[in-house]
């Protein structure tokens, strides 16, 4: 709908604005909406959100609207504003980079890295990064020659002179520093080191510069190195939880501090009644809670609260936090142990593959709840494999095998992934040693007699009550057929190793179920034809009985059977097996080796009737023959039938 200026209303008059280039004509009265006439008649006002254009109006009592200045007096009239001074405003023609359009058609036609090589040169410091950079680039290559470097060295020092802290902290000069710190001379180092001293803290949670400190650290003087550990003190547990600082404090504890600075590292996540009440050659809590016993609790209790915050997975990783739990663990006791246990076992896992982190784990699986327990093994699954293969963190897995009750989780969320990885496990010392310990417990010619004194500080714990003989028994019986199906489908390859065959032998000794299968696999092997090699033969191409490792397998075994009829056995003898499969004139041809014959000297004193009886009846008729074969084990085997034969 159209409306004229005379059908407005004139305590309402509309303001109109002309745009350029609109058709001329009456114009059209602006429709109110359903908001805005509701406003009016509620308040009679409108109450709108002021805008850009509608910013610097006022509204007069009697409702119009009228325009205001900054300068405007109350009188009404305008007050005239003092000119502004300032920098002109750039032409249009220069546009809003500031650059003419030549010269901005010139960077437009440039290649990328002409572009940047002309925002370099705007720098100021620009001729001396060109010139360091130049040097560092033949300094830095292996092929330069011990003249050229060391002239070279000389004017690149001479030119950061002054600008040390500068260059250490620039991305782009950071690698010619530690250029410097590499290969420049004690001197010059020391000169370097002079400037950068009071900013070593600073630096180390530097992006860039913490690179420095570490070449610092790898290339400095004994002395400077020292001044480094000491600029630490007091920073310890800033340092450690920065993002950039921790990766530098982790370099030094680990590879380039000595007992005591590690120690003095250590001291500052004790607390403050530590440090109030130790005596000046105190280092350790022992020693402290020597002196002032009634200290212990108070102590305790601070050094836990310093250790919660490090518990964050980006934190507990590094080696100074491991050392400070293991220090907790071994004299913490009841609830602060219970609590610091439950705060760390979900990341125990990030920990458990340093020596200290190892411990760690053990200590929380000995003295946690069931709770934490299955927590724990909640967390270790998909890295089993790993963790057996871990020099450190394998102990753990021992340490759980020993005490959690619940054999249903273990076998299901360990055993179970472990048994689908036994080839890889069987070719890793470490990986090893876990099947041994599941297979054979701690005994002594597999788990070294330190491991089992570990192992058996988490014997008296108060959380297990099942017999240690029955959890052993029901993990065995778990692990027992897979890993005879193993050694029946791998028989040659385990044999025929001097490592894998502990495997081979422990599981022919330990399993339960029937091992049927597996002696008649391991008796088709020595059953077949004997070419003697010699001593110095290729031990690919060796018969079992004269393998370095195939020998000894086999007269442990038949030991085994000697333990086993001893201790009352009457069935299930590896030695019939065996015989049941070798053609009459076998045994004579191994008798003509010396390996061989110490073989069946070890059948010989099984002292199985049967097996014995069927010795003596093939080589009785090869005894002459046998006298006249110089060899030890010959010897021996001859000597043997004549006290049996008498």
């Amino acid at each position: 709908m159209t409306v004229t200026m005379e059908d407005t209303k004139p305590e309402k008059k509309i303001k109109l604005k002309r745009t350029k280039g609109a058709a001329t004509g009456p114009p059209t009265k602006k429709v109110k909406s359903f908001n805005d006439q509701s406003q009016e008649l509620a308040g009679g006002k409108l109450f709108k959100k002021t805008d850009q254009k509608t910013k610097g109006k006022k509204l007069k009592k009697d409702g119009k609207v009228k325009k205001s200045t900054e300068g405007e007096e109350k009188t009404g009239q305008k007050k005239k504003l003092p000119e502004k001074k300032g920098k002109k405003r750039k032409s249009e023609e220069e546009g809003e980079s500031g650059e003419s359009p030549e010269k901005k058609q010139k960077l437009v036609e440039m290649k990328k890295k002409e572009r940047k090589e002309v925002r370099r040169q705007l720098k100021n410091n620009y001729p001396l990064l060109k010139r360091t950079k130049e040097i560092w680039e033949v300094v830095r290559r292996h092929d330069c020659k011990k003249e050229t470097r060391a002239k070279l060295m000389t004017e690149l020092y001479g030119l950061i002179k002054g600008r040390v802290k500068e260059l250490a902290n620039a991305h782009d000069s950071v690698r010619v520093m530690q250029c410097c710190i590499q290969f420049g001379t004690p001197e010059q180092r020391a000169t370097l080191f002079e400037e950068l001293k009071d900013e070593l803290v600073n630096m180390s949670k530097s992006k860039y510069a913490k690179f420095s400190v570490r070449k610092l650290l790898k290339y400095g003087s004994k002395e400077q190195k020292a001044e480094i550990m000491k600029s630490f003190h007091g920073h310890i547990k800033k340092l450690v939880r920065h993002t950039e600082a921790s990766s530098v404090l982790e370099y030094a504890y680990n590879e380039w501090a000595n007992q005591t600075q590690r120690k003095a590292m250590l001291q500052e996540l004790y607390g403050n009644t530590y440090v109030v009440f130790k005596a000046p050659n105190t280092t350790t809590l022992q020693e402290l809670f020597t002196l002032h016993p009634d200290k212990k609790d108070l102590v305790m209790r601070e050094f836990k609260e310093s250790l919660t915050p490090l518990l964050e997975k980006t934190v507990v990783k590094h080696t100074l936090v491991h050392k400070a739990l293991l220090e907790f663990f071994t004299h913490a006791e009841g609830r602060l142990r219970a609590e610091m246990i439950e705060a760390i076992r979900e990341s125990l896992i990030h920990i458990l593959h340093t020596h200290d982190g190892s411990r760690v784990t053990m200590h929380s699986l000995w003295h946690g709840t069931a709770k934490d327990r299955k927590v724990i093994i909640k967390t270790m699954k998909t890295f089993v494999q790993k963790i057996c293969q871990e020099e450190f963190a394998h102990h753990a897995l021992l340490a759980l095998f020993d005490v959690v009750d619940d054999t249903k989780l273990v076998s299901k969320a360990i055993l179970q992934e472990l048994l689908q990885n036994v080839p890889d496990l069987v070719q890793d010392q470490y990986g090893r040693k876990v099947l041994l310990y599941l297979l054979c417990g701690r005994h002594q010619g597999h788990i070294h007699p330190d491991i089992v004194k570990l192992l058996q500080q988490g014997d008296s714990n108060e959380t297990s009550k099942k017999d240690p003989a029955m959890r052993r028994q029901e993990l065995l019986e778990f692990v027992s057929s897979p890993l005879l199906k193993f050694f029946i489908e791998h028989t040659k390859d385990l044999v025929f190793d001097k490592a894998q065959s502990q495997i081979a032998l422990a599981t022919l000794e330990y399993v339960q179920g029937d091992k049927t299968a597996a002696y008649e696999a391991l008796s088709l092997l020595a059953a077949e034809d004997f070419m003697p090699q010699g001593r110095d033969g290729d031990e690919s191409q060796m018969h079992l009985v004269e393998h370095p490792a195939g020998h000894l397998f086999l007269k442990r075994l038949l030991t085994w059977d000697k333990n086993q009829r001893e201790a009352g056995q009457t069935q299930g003898f590896f030695a019939v097996a065996l015989l049941s499969h070798l053609e009459p004139g076998a045994m004579a041809s191994w008798a003509k080796v010396n390996r061989g014959a110490f073989v069946i000297v070890s059948l010989l004193d099984t002292g199985i009737p049967e097996v014995v009886k069927r010795v003596q009846k093939e080589l009785e008729p090869q005894k002459t023959m046998l006298k006249n074969i110089k060899v030890a084990g010959t010897d021996i085997l001859v000597k043997k039938l004549e006290t049996l034969s008498a």
